[in-house]
Order: structure tokens, then C-alpha cells, then sequence
């Protein structure tokens, strides 16, 4: 503030009666960017308009905003926020600037950096505290932690290669279990931790575009013209190395698990997402079996890899479309003990423009890393929505089993989408269940449990899917509030001759009756398999071809018609 507006000259009451529009002009700033002014006298707010929206604050005006802020704040963070106020506030520092995570309005927690400075009179008596907070998951720019561009600049730098014919090597880097890292040492630590990381990769890595996606994700893209692939992989090795080995931070010696993955693009008709997303999938699966081999995308290693990034081009655009060749089919949920048909799960399926269905094995495992899915996903529970409408008409109670999928539950609308689209089609949300797919169950379990609260609000049931593989766990049916767990097919196909599976299947059903959660069995493919399952385990319902192929719609109308002769 100018020394003119502390001059005691300034007509204050002019101000004071002028302050509030001024304040909204200059609050107007873009997405992701919120001012906010304190008079330190009454302890009296003014905040941006968006802020209040998006954290969820009382008003734009409002008494004691420090201490509604405060509930905001992430419990690991919440010490050394305190603290670098008390700096402030005790004059040992004249500014505040401080990354944090702080909770919005949906329960999620995102990273903020808070800069603002005491404004004081001329005598040095506090006056305001003003200024700016930065939401880095809406404004992408410069990552504040390791001060990295981030994803906005990355895709950015890989447009430009593409309309300027560039090829380049693309590479991606993650840590392993990272969370271990903030739960020992903090998240603030953590921070650091991330920063020396960036650091070193920046070292081996001169004269490339690098940068900060998502998590503990770094990218690097370099020309491929005078380095060769095995340069790369030799970098590689020396940040895996130096993660495992050499990595120290403020006199502690710490060791990091590190994925990577590396892609060369040379085909300039892909889009910018269909490589980030196909190099995300690499480096995903790299995670889950646990390879500490640089994962390399090329034809030698991905069968018809090129084949398969052009057809999840083609899908990305035909979302943007209006949904081009996307349609569902439906499979029979069974009662397992009447062998009546309860409810029926809603499966994506697409056809291209030769009108081949293309096996959903070959895009949904893709596309379910796009952040695109989130619209697929409303596509396909407004769908989904309007074809059980024409089965309650005649059956009240029918559900409707519709897939989530890491996108969407990842959006900070999510919650806000899913209600609207209920209450535009008009429908009652008992007649829904919603499924976490297998990569679900990789979010932060906190914010995994409030989406579900929210869902069975809205009277909806919820169901944890392909139980029994990958990430499963019983543990997660005592913290997650499911009303079902589905037993993959994989799980029960040997299961009448393989005493391991045998064992399992019983500890998983007996808990889930004893926690009064549904079982649903699926791959049911004979009238045995159904007998033996019946007979041995607690089960509520069967789901396989045994009774029906997924079908479309009208099919399946017909389906029901002729199973209830």
C-alpha cells in the first residue's frame, strides 16, 4: 500500500465507503487465483468471490476468517502453517509465503501457496493483511514445490512439437509409494524431497522440457536428434540409482522405489493427451508389476502399439463428438438362491466407423487414465439412467450397476455432476449402484470414503468390484461403507478344485456376512459352478453367461420377457 492511502490527508471515510467496490474489482482475478484483505482492527474479511465458492466459506465478508480458515487445513500441514504465521504476525518476517494443502468445498484437499504482508501505518501499527492465495489444481503454471512448469506448459511443449513436426523422446518418472515418505518424515519434508528430485533430474537432463504432472510424476521430453535411446536408459539408471542410493535432504538419508517409462514420438497426427495418457498407462502397469526396468513404448515391446495409440485417438475424438459410436450393453444380475433377475450392469462398448465393436479390453484400460472420462462417464450414467426406465416401470425394485471409474471421482465436480444428472432424469437413486473399479481403490482412502457417504446419501448403493484381485482387501470392507463386494471371475474358475481359492473364498464371504455386506459372484458359466457356490458360501447374487451375454437394450428387454415364462 502507498504511503498517500497511510497519509492521514486520505479522506478515510471515502474509503471506507468506496472500499467493498473496490476490493470486487480487483478480486476479479483469473481462475485459480483469490485475493483476500483482513482489517486487522476488528478482524474483519473480505474475500474473492471464487474463494468462497470453492473452499466453501461462509461469505465474501465475514468476522474471524483466520480461524474458519483453519479448519480448512490439512493436519499434516496445520504446525507449520501456524508457525509461519506466528512469524508474520510477530514481526520476525514482513511477508507470508507458504505452500499448504487446504480442503474445498467437495472434502477434497488440494496444494495452495498463500503470499500476503502486513500493511502497516506510519507509526508501524498493523493495519491489514492482505493477499493472494494460488489453487494449483485449477492453475497449472509453475509447480511451487519442485518449481517445475507443469502440465498445462507440458502439453503446451508437446503441441508445439507437433505442429512443427518434431520428433522427440518422451520419458515419465514416479515414485513408489510416496505416501510412506509423508507419513514418516511429514508432508512439508516431502516437499523437499520432490524438489531434490527435480533437481537431480534436471542435472542429467540438460536442455530438456521438463516437468511436474500429476502426484510425484516428472516428465522430461527431449529431441531425439543426437542422443541416442541408450543415453536415455543410462539416465535412467543413474536417477534410479541416485533415488535409491544417494538421495539425502536436510542430513537424512532417504530411499525411494522409482518407475519410468519412455516413448518416442514420432507420429505427429496423435494428440497431445493419447501420448500422455498411452505413457501413463506404461508407467502405471510398470507400478503394479513392480518392474524396475525402464518401460520402453515402441513395436518391438507393445504389439501393434502404433495400431492401438491411433484407435485411442480415434475414441478420445469421437468423445468430443458427442459420444460417436459409444453405446451399452447390459448383463443380468442374478438373485442367488430364486435365480431371478434383480438389477443388470451397465458395460461401455464402442463401434468405429466400419461398424466393428472393438473388445473393451482394447480402450477402457486406456481411457480410464484420461481425465476425458469424467465426460464419458456422465454420458454413460445419464444412458444407463434412461434405459432402466424402461425397466421399472415394471419392476420398481430393479437396480442398475454403473462402473466409476479414477477420472471422475478425481474431479472437484463430481459430486455436483452426479446429483444434477439425477435430478434432471428424474429418477429415484435407490434403482442405482455404483461400482469402484480396480484403480479406484488407489485414491487416498479419506477422500474414496466421503465419495461413497455422498453417494449412499443421495440413497444410492455402492459396490467394490473385482474383489479377490489386485488391490483388494478385506480391510477395505470394514473402512469403506460398500453395500457389495463382487468376486471376479478370475477368482472362481478353478475354485471347485483348488482348495487355496477355497480357503480364501470362505474368509472373504464369511466377513462380508458378518459385516452384512451382499456377495455377488461373477463369471457364472455353468449350473454347477452356481450349485457349488450356492451350497458352500455365503452368497446373494450371480452374474455371468450362464444366464445372458452382455446385451443391448432392446435385447435384453427381450431377454427378461422370455426368462420370466
Amino acid at each position: 500500500m502507498s504511503d498517500e492511502f497511510r497519509d492521514d490527508k486520505i479522506d478515510r471515510d471515502l474509503v471506507a465507503k468506496y472500499f467493498p467496490e473496490i476490493f470486487s474489482s480487483f478480486s476479479n482475478t483469473s481462475d485459480g487465483k483469490y485475493v483476500f484483505l483482513s482489517n486487522m482492527a476488528n478482524d474483519y474479511s473480505y474475500w474473492s468471490p471464487e474463494a468462497v465458492d470453492y473452499f466453501g466459506l461462509p461469505d465474501m465478508r465475514m468476522y474471524h476468517s483466520g480461524i474458519i480458515w483453519n479448519e480448512l487445513i490439512d493436519p499434516n500441514d496445520f504446525e507449520a502453517y501456524q508457525a509461519s504465521i506466528m512469524d508474520l504476525f510477530t514481526g520476525k518476517t514482513d511477508t507470508h509465503d507458504f505452500t499448504y494443502r487446504a480442503r474445498n468445498k467437495f472434502g477434497k484437499y488440494v496444494t495452495v501457496s498463500c503470499k500476503g504482508r502486513i500493511i502497516k501505518d506510519k507509526e508501524g501499527k498493523p493495519l491489514f493483511f492482505a493477499g493472494t492465495i494460488v489453487n494449483h489444481e485449477k492453475n497449472d503454471t509453475i509447480d511451487p514445490v519442485t518449481g517445475l512448469p507443469g502440465r498445462t506448459h507440458m502439453f503446451k511443449h508437446m503441441g508445439y512439437r507437433r505442429n512443427n513436426n518434431i520428433p522427440y523422446y518422451f520419458m515419465i518418472s514416479g515414485i513408489k509409494n510416496f505416501f510412506e515418505v509423508n507419513t514418516a518424515y511429514g508432508y512439508i519434508f516431502g516437499n523437499r524431497v520432490l524438489k531434490e528430485l527435480a533437481e537431480y533430474i534436471r542435472s542429467i537432463n540438460p536442455g530438456a522440457g521438463i516437468f511436474r504432472t500429476d502426484g510425484t510424476k516428472i516428465v522430461v521430453a527431449v529431441d531425439n536428434k543426437g542422443i541416442a535411446e541408450e543415453e536415455l536408459r543410462e539416465r535412467y539408471a543413474s536417477f534410479r540409482r541416485y533415488c535409491e542410493n544417494e538421495l539425502i535432504v536436510d542430513g537424512v538419508h532417504i530411499s525411494v522405489e522409482v518407475c519410468s517409462a519412455l516413448m518416442k514420438v514420432e507420429d505427429v497426427d496423435l494428440s497431445v493427451n493419447t501420448i500422455y495418457n498411452s505413457i501413463l498407462y506404461a508407467l502405471d502397469k510398470a507400478k503394479e508389476d513392480n518392474s524396475p526396468e525402464l518401460v520402453i513404448i515402441d513395436n518391438d515391446t507393445f504389439d501393434d502399439n502404433e495400431k492401438r495409440l491411433r484407435l485411442i485417438n480415434e475414441i478420445r475424438n469421437c468423445i468430443g463428438e458427442n459420444f460417436k459410436g459409444f453405446f451399452l450393453c447390459y448383463q443380468p444380475i442374478m438373485d442367488a438362491h430364486t435365480e431371478k433377475p434383480v438389477g443388470m450392469e451397465a458395460l461401455l462398448r464402442w463401434r468405429n466407423k466400419d461398424n466393428r465393436i472393438i473388445p473393451p479390453n482394447d480402450f477402457i484400460p486406456w481411457l480410464e487414465r484420461d481425465p476425458i472420462f469424467f465426460d464419458l462417464g456422465n454420458w454413460i450414467l445419464r444412458q444407463a439412467i434412461n434405459d432402466l426406465k424402461k425397466i421399472i416401470k415394471r419392476d420398481p425394485s430393479f437396480v442398475v450397476n454403473i462402473n466409476l471409474a479414477y477420472p471422475q471421482l478425481q474431479r472437484d465436480d463430481f459430486k455436483a455432476s452426479v446429483d444434477a444428472i439425477i435430478r434432471e432424469e428424474g429418477i429415484s437413486a435407490d434403482n442405482i449402484k455404483m461400482e469402484l473399479t480396480e484403480r479406484c481403490k488407489l485414491l487416498d482412502q479419506d477422500m474414496l470414503r466421503n465419495h461413497m457417504i455422498f453417494l449412499k446419501t443421495l440413497g444410492m448403493q455402492t459396490a467394490l468390484d473385482d474383489f479377490g484381485t489386485g488391490y483388494s482387501a478385506l480391510n477395505l470392507l470394514a473402512d469403506l461403507p460398500v453395500d457389495q463386494i463382487k468376486i471376479d471371475k478370475s477368482f472362481v474358475d478353478d475354485i471347485e478344485t483348488n482348495p487355496s481359492k477355497q480357503s480364501l473364498m470362505r474368509a472373504i464371504t464369511s466377513c462380508a456376512k458378518e459385516l452384512d455386506k451382499n456377495v455377488c459372484v461373477e463369471g457364472i458359466e455353468t449350473q454347477k459352478m452356481a450349485e457349488y457356490l450356492r451350497d458352500h458360501y455365503y452368497v446373494t447374487s450371480f452374474q455371468g453367461y450362464y444366464y445372458s451375454k452382455p446385451v443391448e437394450i432392446d435385447d435384453f428387454l427381450k431377454w427378461m420377457e422370455e426368462y420370466g415364462k
